[in-house]
């Protein structure tokens, strides 16, 4: 495969990225591209592509580093995943004013070179929850999950009350309220797509405009919830996508820029939402650490009280017993 090749030039895996996007879309599988957004938040649509051609089962990719952070390390013979990575460099450069002063100015650039992952499959180690979010997760830490969805809408204030609706979002005065009494799963899910809605709202346009494609607000906020639940574990909509496939070639490139939108409030609830998870887990795991290490202590502290005990124990028997003769 041309994916396996030893050697893959930068040009390589933009012309390969860009073909395979164009063939999933012809080929039905955009929802594939639409779950790795939320799979894979880090990365682009380009990168999503390259990584579902290379590995398709593919669920949590991280470069060597951060698994190593995480306590996992990449086992043998597994062959990295080839991405385009994106790092901004620094350095200095002089220029000269008017009257030929010589100055130094702090420059960044945005650099992009052929990079390396690993997903979780492709690793060993300690097992952490919260890389594998789902419906049973997020129902343990129901209460976490919530309070960071709220979070992820800053400007908003959230309120549960008894209304006909699942939800109403009040945009002048910055008020989304929930209906009280519906279960977990859809409190969540009501919150996903709010949430989300608020924020695509908010940012600048990107790619295809609502004059090109009318109905495309509706695409963003349908890709963003599919790619969302899709992370979390959660029920997939039933959302068609096939108009997608009328578009010609250029838009469906330019329809790129739209995902990378949608990529930006994925990224930001679900970041919110899993150091939630995580924190809450790490916080659990210290309570139970703390537990077993009281018991522990307890069942030591009883050992040497029983250990105390045994002297004098028979200290009275023998008493008993010379008692009897």
């Amino acid at each position: 495969m041309e994916d396996n090749k030893k050697f893959m030039s930068l040009d390589d895996l933009v012309k390969m990225g860009n073909e395979n996007y164009i063939k999933m879309i012809n080929e039905g599988k955009i929802t594939d591209i639409f779950r790795a957004i939320g799979l894979f938040p880090n990365q682009t649509v380009t990168n999503d592509v390259l990584i579902l051609s290379q590995m398709p089962n593919a669920t949590c990719v991280k470069r060597m580093k951060e698994w190593n952070f995480y306590h996992r390390q990449v086992k043998k013979n597994e062959k990295a995943l080839k991405v385009i990575s994106h790092k901004i460099e620094k350095y200095d450069q002089d220029y000269a004013d008017e009257s030929g002063t010589i100055y130094t100015k702090g420059i960044e650039k945005l650099k992009h070179d052929v990079g390396f992952v690993f997903d979780m499959s492709q690793t060993e180690g300690q097992h952490f929850d919260y890389l594998n979010s789902n419906r049973e997760t997020i129902s343990a830490h129901f209460e976490d999950v919530k309070k960071a969805l709220e979070r992820t809408a800053k400007e908003y204030q959230f309120k549960y009350e008894d209304i006909e609706n699942k939800s109403n979002i009040d945009r002048e005065n910055k008020i989304i309220t929930i209906k009280d009494g519906m279960d977990i799963g859809d409190i969540i899910e009501t919150l996903i797509q709010d949430v989300s809605k608020v924020l695509l709202e908010s940012r600048r346009a990107e790619g295809l405009s609502s004059k090109q494609k009318e109905n495309i607000e509706d695409i963003e906020h349908n890709v963003a919830i599919y790619a969302i639940q899709s992370k979390l574990g959660l029920e997939l909509p039933n959302y068609n996508f096939d108009e997608i496939k009328e578009y010609t070639t250029e838009d469906q490139l330019e329809f790129k820029n739209n995902l990378q939108k949608v990529r930006s409030v994925t990224n930001q609830l679900l970041a919110n939402v899993e150091s939630a998870i995580e924190y809450a887990i790490r916080g659990l795991n210290r309570e139970q650490a703390k537990a077993k290490e009281e018991e522990n202590e307890k069942q030591e502290e009883q050992v040497e009280e029983a250990v105390a005990e045994q002297p004098k124990r028979t200290r009275k028997k023998k008493q008993a017993e010379s008692e009897v003769e």
